[in-house]
């Protein structure tokens, strides 16, 4: 077996970099002192980070736990605010042509005599044909609903760091969560070079002998980690690794992102909001100083300026004096992320659309998978070709899910939908599920990999679609309306105390989760009153054409 690695070098700050920094720090140490991990983070000093991924997912909370952080100083410095779903408007329609709207929330929900809940909703209950029948299977078995309606936090005042009565996850300002894990890995022993990498030098092998540093000089490497982004300056370009483009499954390639003011400081709603637009989607991300927003768009269906001047309207007056900027999106991965002697982490490795915001979890899922299959100095190729295994599935897996929201879309108002729905290729993995789900719900045994999007996480999608709304299943005659019935007055009876006692999301972030306070007004709520929609949702222009239309396969 070969000797121990003695150092890892990371080129590129950004949450990415310090992240990783900062988890290889924590789970890297070795209490062997003839055996310590020297790590080094290289950050260029005139490369600014992206800074767009502001959402993220449950794993965030692990993360920062297992870190031994403060979740109040976490807050504090980042301006994070709570996410307990993920809100989607105008991604389908009902039969009057009006927008529908669901929540994907963070809680899967229990089963009835080991059966999945699912299977009796869409056997018994009516809402499963309605047109928000994704927010009556969630009234079904969480609060979340009622949570995201009266724009409460998911804890009580004074309730244990994290904790909830949901699950959650945290919105925050990435440029500060930057800062906030890099002054993490730098007080616990990670050294911060501030210089450019000039060249990256390799050996007779192919692996990365060293970095040529602007300032400092050479830089010898051991294991080399590449967080610069979508540049992917080492593996990409020094070492040749292809990427592979997701532009048969995905039409997006562009993004118009803008910070603007809340229009009311006082309501924080604890969701990432995702509307749909003519040529693509808008996400909205309150922070507790501001709202982060953006365009997610084709360029085959909008230009750049069209893309602008729809966000723009769409916000109003609260927008008014805001600049968007332009950042172009590239959606796929690299072959294989761990190449000889490097492994890229972050943008560098893949990106795939900011729809389900997995940017973050898929760079600790990484780092992790990493810190598992760490080599020695002999860079085992048995440990890449698993590593690379795993990464793959991910990514694809990520690819297939973001997919299904678009493909199962029935808006006929613009060419945009048409084509995310008709005109793009599905992996053979959902096409085939796809066929199998019009008999049955989803099931694990049914997916390649359940990272991040579980059967449960599909069942929601698929119900809230419209997927299920003339569904007769064929287990169906072996379901109990009686104990479906039974399941739905213990839920119904539980919900107000499960309610009890939170306050709103603005107070409890105002107050650091100290003070108590009366319950938000469901009026003062922006989401799925019994009327309809309150959001305000885009004018729809014209259809127009696409530039170049997708070809379909």
């Amino acid at each position: 077996m070969g000797r121990p690695l003695r150092s890892i070098t990371i080129v590129g700050g950004g949450t990415a970099g310090w992240l990783a920094a900062s988890f290889l720090n924590r789970f890297c140490k070795s209490k062997d002192s003839k055996h310590q991990l020297e790590i080094t983070l290289i950050e260029s000093p005139s490369i600014p980070i992206v800074g767009v991924g502001e959402a993220s997912l449950p794993g965030m909370v692990v993360l920062l736990n297992q870190l031994g952080v403060s979740e109040a100083e976490f807050f504090k410095l980042t301006d994070a605010t709570f996410k307990v779903a993920a809100h989607f408007i105008n991604w389908n329609h009902d039969d009057k042509g009006k927008p529908v709207e669901f929540l994907n929330i963070l809680n899967a929900p229990g089963a009835i005599d080991g059966r999945a809940l699912a299977d009796y909703f869409i056997t018994f209950d009516p809402g499963r044909a309605a047109s928000d029948a994704g927010l009556a299977y969630v009234r079904a078995f969480s609060p979340v609903a009622e949570i995201v309606r009266g724009n409460l936090a998911p804890r009580r005042p004074g309730e244990p760091e994290f904790s909830g009565e949901v699950g959650y996850t945290y919105h925050f300002d990435a440029t500060k969560l930057a800062a906030f894990l890099k002054d993490i890995a730098t007080s616990r022993g990670v050294k911060h070079v501030l210089d450019d990498v000039d060249d990256v030098n390799l050996d007779e092998r192919g692996f990365v002998k060293s970095l040529t540093l602007r300032r400092q000089g050479e830089h010898a490497v051991e294991l080399v980690i590449d967080c610069t982004g979508f540049r992917g300056s080492i593996l990409q370009q020094a070492l040749g690794e292809p990427f592979e483009p997701y532009g048969d499954y995905l039409l997006n390639d562009r993004a118009a992102v803008v910070q603007i003011p809340h229009k009311d400081p006082r309501i924080i709603a604890p969701t990432t909001r995702a509307t749909g637009f003519s040529a693509g989607w808008n996400f909205n991300i309150p922070l507790t100083t501001r709202v982060g927003t953006g365009y997610i768009f084709s360029s085959k269906f909008i230009s750049d300026d069209e893309a602008m001047e729809e966000l723009l309207a769409f916000y109003g007056d609260q927008a008014k004096g805001c600049e968007p900027r332009i950042i172009p999106i590239k959606t796929g991965r690299v072959r294989n992320a761990w190449v000889k002697n490097c492994v890229a982490l972050g943008l560098s490795g893949g990106f795939i659309e900011p729809l389900e915001a997995t940017a973050i979890f898929m760079t600790d899922l990484g780092v992790r998978w990493l810190q598992h299959y760490l080599p020695t100095q002999d860079f085992e190729p048995e440990l890449a070709a698993a590593y690379n295994r795993q990464v793959a599935r991910v990514y694809d897996e990520v690819r297939d899910f973001i997919q299904a929201h678009y493909h199962l879309n029935n808006r006929q108002d613009s060419e945009y939908w048409k084509a995310a729905r008709e005109g793009m290729s599905l992996s053979d993995r959902l096409q085939e599920n796809l066929e199998v789900w019009r008999h049955t719900t989803p099931e694990g045994l049914d997916l390649g990999s359940a990272y991040l999007f579980s059967s449960p996480v599909y069942t929601l999608l698929l119900i809230a679609k419209g997927f299920y709304k003339d569904a007769h299943l064929a287990k169906a005659p072996f379901l109990s309306r009686t104990a479906y019935e039974r399941y739905r007055a213990g839920e119904r009876k539980a919900r107000p105390g499960q309610l009890a006692g939170l306050i709103s999301h603005a107070e409890f972030l105002k107050t650091g989760g100290r003070a108590a306070g009366p319950l938000a007004s469901p009026a003062m709520a922006p989401a799925f009153a019994p009327g309809g929609t309150k959001i305000k949702l885009p004018i729809q222009a014209a259809s127009r054409p696409a530039r170049r239309k997708p070809k379909r396969r």
